[in-house]
């Protein structure tokens, strides 16, 4: 649920060496202190094992195999985010309709169900239930609420992913700028990539939990790491970088900003990893493309764990007047699909998606399982519109043969309460339920 933004790194003019295959050692130069971890990184010997859920083996002898645990497939999970553990930061829910209580919403498992998806992805914030001072303290009675949803999800036959939408050390939400969004974020305080006792802290949310639900079955449960990782640089590095560009153009790409950021994420991810499996040693773990869940993560492959890429492309489309996109997403005028500028000229189609997730092709063929834990439209791009952009980009992640998640279930990227105007709604107990969307999504499922 963000906006793909680039690094604010402009490239010098380019030169015959600038137009040459990218560097992919992350390189920056003698003016960044990275480079010793990056020398460190690559010198880190083995990875993990190929779990064996997903090595052709079942989690057990006991526990019956399924589509989501098995070989490299990908699992057929099509449902929803769930919003109720969001964020501490109560502006949110002017834009999404939750209470900050995860208070998770029985009648949403069961309406998911009786409709014929089969997952929730929750995307939940670790302060609700983390000691403010002392981050490797949990209160039990704040996770009470996740142990509900899980039951919920057993009762209604619904997959529950769970997932650090803020992490300690990282939240891709600390990117925004309150005074361009007027949404105030309180950001952390110290990186996961940077702070050794942050990544402690984050690990340790992961062996909690990999404790607490050891047993659970994989048809149940599942990990996601983090929501969309990402590594900008500094505005000291940025300035360094800028300086460099200035004295050598063919220094850097922005390919090598993302493999800097891709290395440091997967040194992160394999230390929660490690920590899980440590624990629970068959159990789904998702990882989240880098650069803000646009690219799959080399560097997790051998790790045996699902990746996952979001759905946003093209943001003018998706996140048109969204209010935390304000400064990235510009457009003024409602979009259409195919989208086309003020000339009539069309900028972006299904073509424009299918080019964008195109290094996603290629896991089926590596035996990465794939999932779209994200995926929609906001409320101010009108209904045919988003679906006709539904239609297109189901199509595609359907190409891809993997599930996906719709943002929301109740809200604006959601089948219920939207406020989407011009949409015909039907009336759903008390709800106003997007048939039409609703109807679409269903088509599109594949078994």
């Amino acid at each position: 649920m963000y906006p793909r933004r680039e690094t604010g790194i402009k490239p010098a003019a380019k030169s015959s060496e600038a137009t040459a295959a990218p560097r992919r050692d992350g390189h920056l130069g003698k003016p960044l202190s990275r480079r010793s971890v990056l020398k460190s990184l690559t010198a880190r010997a083995g990875l993990a094992a190929m779990s064996p859920a997903f090595a052709g083996q079942a989690p057990n002898s006991a526990a019956k195999p399924s589509a989501s645990t098995l070989n490299h497939r990908n699992p057929r999970w099509y449902g929803f985010n769930l919003l109720e553990y969001f964020s501490t930061d109560p502006d949110w829910m002017k834009y999404f309709p939750y209470k900050n209580d995860g208070n998770f919403v029985e009648d949403d498992f069961r309406w998911i169900r009786d409709w014929g998806f089969n997952f929730v992805r929750l995307p939940m914030d670790y302060r609700f239930w983390t000691d403010p001072i002392d981050p490797m303290k949990i209160d039990e009675r704040k996770i009470e609420p996740i142990d509900r949803a899980i039951r919920l999800g057993e009762k209604y036959g619904v997959h529950v992913n769970i997932s650090l939408h803020r992490a300690p050390g990282f939240c891709i939400l600390d990117g925004l700028d309150p005074a361009v969004t007027g949404i105030p974020v309180t950001p952390e305080k110290t990186s996961f990539y940077k702070d050794p006792h942050t990544l402690d802290a984050f690990v340790h949310q992961w062996t909690f939990f990999a404790q607490r639900y050891k047993g659970t079955s994989n048809d149940r449960l599942s990990f996601n790491l983090v929501n969309e990782p990402d590594l900008r640089p500094t505005p000291e590095e940025k300035t360094q970088l800028a300086e460099r560009l200035k004295k050598d153009p063919a220094a850097l790409t922005e390919q090598d900003i993302n493999a800097l950021g891709e290395k440091e994420y997967a040194r992160v991810a394999r230390a929660a990893i490690e920590g899980i499996r440590a624990i629970d040693a068959q159990r789904v773990i998702v990882s989240d493309g880098c650069a803000v869940a646009k690219t799959p993560v080399a560097d997790l492959f051998s790790c045996g764990v699902v990746q996952s890429p979001h759905d946003y492309i093209p943001s003018d489309v998706t996140f048109y007047r969204a209010e935390w996109a304000r400064g990235d997403v510009t457009r003024t005028e409602p979009p259409t699909w195919p989208l086309k500028d003020s000339r009539g000229r069309v900028t972006a189609d299904r073509k424009s998606i299918e080019d964008y997730f195109r290094p996603w092709r290629a896991m089926e063929q590596l035996r990465i399982p794939i999932h779209f834990g994200e995926m929609g439209c906001y409320k101010h791009t009108p209904p045919q519109v988003a679906l006709a952009w539904f239609e297109d980009t189901l199509d595609v992640i359907g190409e891809l043969s993997s599930g996906w998640a719709l943002w929301n279930f109740r809200g604006p990227f959601g089948v219920l309460d939207t406020e989407r105007a011009g949409t015909k709604y039907q009336d759903w107990h008390g709800h106003q339920l997007d048939r039409p969307l609703l109807d679409l999504l269903r088509k599109k499922m594949r078994t």
